[in-house]
């Protein structure tokens, strides 16, 4: 596959309706906030130092590792050793795009949905040599505009698909994975992903679970890479922008993601995205 690395862009948003591909190899690369996207993502691992983390559960990184990221998962990738490259090929999916490429029969976004799909996938090396073939036939269109480009990227991208569900749900020589994980850091993660309509108080939390509060803070950052209030404020957001592009009316979207008030909606939503909620719905759908 040709060399195609770019430097690393810091943005987290698309500026196409369909997909993005990048290819980078870095050093000395600024450690990534946990963070999470309005779409898919999937993340082909090439060389390396460094962990991931999902939800509050850390993977040691392996040549060949395939990472897929829906849009409600926050995640941050952890550079452990910075004068090794870190080299990774990223691919970005627009979820409405991946809709209208599945059928009845297949449906392309159940290895970012499936309840009982994995985030890591290591499987043998004739598999990750196939999904990095199609990565890099993606990574060759940015250079070609040709007739068929307008197919090609929908071939590719259905192929890819295609492969990694068939990996994920119907292969066989995956390959298993180390989990750094808290079995009760994932039981309150489950409680607060369910819960988000509430006022989930700290305080409530450290009840229902037995827990001091002190251990309680300690283990959560501990584990998940954020402090449990900011992972609290990010999943509800999350749930307001789904509200929010779905037409409920935002005076109503800070009730029904457990805010106690506008104002602290408003000023939550401004602070983490950098626009108020009103422009965020008008940037989503401008024509």
């Amino acid at each position: 596959m040709k060399k195609t690395t770019r430097q690393y862009l810091s943005r987290q948003s698309m500026l196409t309706n369909d997909y993005e591909i990048f290819h980078y190899a870095d050093k000395a690369l600024d450690r990534v906030s946990l963070h999470h996207h309005d779409f898919y993502e999937c993340y082909f691992f090439i060389s390396g130092d460094a962990t991931y983390i999902i939800e509050g559960k850390t993977y040691s990184l392996r040549s060949g590792d395939i990472i897929l990221i829906n849009s409600k998962e926050l995640h941050q990738a952890i550079i452990n050793d910075k004068e090794v490259p870190y080299e990774r090929i990223v691919l970005w999916l627009n979820p409405a795009f991946l809709s209208s490429l599945s059928t009845e029969v297949s449906d392309l976004k159940r290895c970012f949905e499936d309840e009982k799909r994995e985030n890591v996938i290591r499987t043998n090396l004739e598999s990750q040599q196939i999904v990095k073939s199609i990565l890099g036939k993606l990574l060759s269109l940015e250079e070609y505009s040709g007739m068929g480009h307008d197919l090609l990227y929908r071939a590719y991208i259905t192929e890819l698909l295609i492969t990694l569900n068939n990996i994920l749900f119907y292969n066989h020589d995956k390959i298993n994975i180390e989990i750094e994980k808290s079995n009760l850091i994932e039981e309150i993660i489950q409680y607060i992903n369910s819960h988000l309509d509430e006022d989930i108080k700290i305080d409530d939390l450290s009840t229902h679970f037995y827990l001091s509060k002190f251990h309680l803070l300690r283990e959560f950052k501990k584990h998940s890479g954020t402090t449990i209030h900011k992972y609290i404020i990010q999943k509800k957001l999350i749930l307001a922008k789904e509200l929010i592009l779905k037409g409920t009316p935002i005076t109503q979207v800070y009730e029904e993601c457990g805010f106690g008030d506008y104002s602290n909606f408003f000023r939550a939503f401004k602070n983490e995205y950098g626009v108020t909620p009103k422009q965020f719905f008008e940037l989503m759908n401008r024509p």
